[in-house]
């Protein structure tokens, strides 16, 4: 009878053990935070058995302090990180992150410095970098990005120069540009991406001229002037 529990315990605990490793393989959890992260919460959560199968992480409050530790979770695809105001500062910490594939870093004041750190992640194929502070030079920069295919640079300072280097972005099949101070030329430069499916364009001083060269782009599915 001993013998028969011992050998039931035994393989049960070690059906138990390689049922759980399993879990952990397959399992992509999808965090987010709605609290503050204090030193002993992020122990806590960097000792977690799950930390590694964590994928996409959002982030609710101010949190400039814990951006190191973000960095260091390699594990992570997405990012969710906007409305945050973690600067360029933050923004270098973040670039450091070479799996992320889609992030989010909208209204962080992120300025031409920032944008050039985001710019070396060329493993990007998504980012929103909307509400920032990025001006020609940092349209440059992000338009050195080539892998990227969806971007919203929305309610930026990029104007008709900064739209000229977005333009050179082929890949490119999502773009929201509104808001950015674009004129006629500006939109002649975005006319001219014939590979865009998706333009926002909305917010500019584009007039009649900008908008019947928009108009005259016809593999467009889906666009607002």
């Amino acid at each position: 009878m001993i013998d028969d529990s011992w050998f039931i315990l035994n393989n049960c605990s070690l059906i138990s053990k390689q049922f759980f490793n399993v879990i952990k393989e397959r399992s992509k959890l999808d965090i987010e935070f709605t609290k503050e992260l204090t030193e002993k919460r992020v122990e806590l959560f960097m000792k977690s058995q799950f930390v590694n199968s964590i994928v996409n992480v959002r982030f609710s409050n101010y949190f400039l302090e814990q951006v190191k530790f973000i960095s260091e979770m390699k594990q992570l695809t997405s990012l969710d990180i906007s409305y945050h105001n973690i600067g360029d500062e933050g923004a270098k910490y973040i670039s450091e992150m070479n799996q992320l594939t889609s992030l989010n870093i909208a209204t962080n004041r992120i300025s031409d410095e920032g944008a050039k750190f985001i710019s070396e992640m060329k493993q990007l194929i998504i980012l929103d970098i909307y509400e920032n502070e990025t001006g020609v030079e940092g349209a440059k920069y992000i338009s050195e990005m080539k892998q990227l295919t969806s971007l919203n640079i929305y309610e930026n300072e990029i104007g008709d120069e900064g739209a000229k280097y977005i333009s050179k972005m082929k890949q490119l099949i999502s773009l929201n540009i509104a808001n950015n101070r674009i004129g006629v030329e500006g939109a002649k430069f975005i006319s001219e991406m014939n590979q865009l499916t998706s333009l926002y364009i909305y917010g500019n001083e584009i007039g009649d001229e900008g908008a019947k060269l928009i108009n005259e782009m016809k593999q467009l599915i889906s666009q607002i002037l």
